[in-house]
């Protein structure tokens, strides 16, 4: 089979990038690389096409490989499918008993990472969480040209509650994991103990459980951030293909100098006039969640970090 089985598809800034790396290190599994290759989600064509991925016979070629053949569990991490429209009953209809694991977390401090990482992504050009997140609420957009309007759509990213419920219309709910970033924080070996048990996989060896992809950092260069992932057309092709292959590589020359493109910046800070804002905004989307989980969330509208 040169499909994925397994699909980590979201929310993003909810643990996703951790648990796709403690995945990909099991001997029984496989992630894509990149992570996300986006091929599902048709409504999102831009960030299909940005990443190289908008035929099916280049996806199928992420899990082409012997190691990716061979493996129980292949994993495709893209975290907008739990927000597109046509990924889910795409996958529904090419994957026989496709499994689904979601991450979840307060919806504010997620918007908070999600946010920033927006800016980094270079869809968002506005660095204040709160212009942007009431812009948002207004209908608006930012000043730069997002792969997709969808991205930058904070309601809908944190409208968890929808978004899963929208899953379970169309998936049994046997086949879908819930993972809350809480617990994954609080106690990850026995979170990864669940998971794994819910995708047939053997719990040991335990991963190292570090944590992946946390907003603490940001472009060293404005500029060559731009050139490789807002490139001129006639260089687009090139530095796409250049971005998958230092993704693919082992040189040590190449993740030294992909680690030097970065520098340390201050976790988001946001104060409590616009966290409880956001909260009351999307209470009623919390109690929805509530009510799908089976789970008490009357704290999350206004509790974070």
């Amino acid at each position: 089979m040169t499909l994925p089985n397994v699909f980590l598809i979201g929310a993003p800034k909810c643990g996703t990038t951790s648990i796709a790396r403690w995945l990909g290190d099991h001997p029984a599994a496989y992630l894509s690389v990149p992570k996300e290759p986006f091929f599902w989600a048709a409504d999102y064509p831009r960030m299909r096409a940005h990443y190289g991925f908008e035929t099916r016979a280049s996806y199928e070629g992420l899990y082409a490989s012997p190691k990716a053949q061979q493996a129980v569990v292949k994993v495709d991490g893209s975290t907008n499918y739990l927000y597109s429209q046509t990924a889910v009953p795409d996958i529904e209809a090419a994957v026989a008993d496709a499994r689904f694991v979601v991450a979840l977390r307060n919806p504010v401090d997620l918007l908070i990472s999600y946010h920033r990482t927006q800016l980094v992504a270079l869809n968002e050009s506005e660095p204040d969480f709160a212009t942007a997140w009431r812009r948002s609420v207004d209908g608006g957009l930012p000043a730069t040209d997002p792969l997709d309007p969808k991205l930058l759509d904070y309601p809908l990213v944190g409208r968890l509650g929808a978004a899963l419920e929208r899953l379970l219309d169309t998936v049994p709910r046997e086949r879908v994991h819930v993972v809350m970033l809480d617990d994954l924080a609080r106690d990850p070996s026995g979170t990864w103990v669940a998971l794994t048990a819910f995708l047939g996989l053997d719990a040991l060896p335990e991963p190292s459980f570090d944590v992946h992809n946390a907003s603490n950092k940001t472009a060293r260069s404005a500029a060559l951030r731009r050139l490789t992932h807002r490139p001129p057309p006639v260089l687009e092709a090139p530095i796409r293909r250049l971005r998958q292959w230092s993704r693919t590589t082992k040189n040590p020359l190449v993740a030294a100098t992909k680690a030097r493109m970065w520098r340390s910046a201050e976790t988001p800070q946001v104060d409590a006039e616009i966290r409880a804002e956001v909260g009351a905004y999307l209470q009623p989307d919390v109690a929805k969640l509530a009510l799908v989980l089976g789970q008490d969330l009357s704290l999350w509208p206004t509790a974070g970090r």
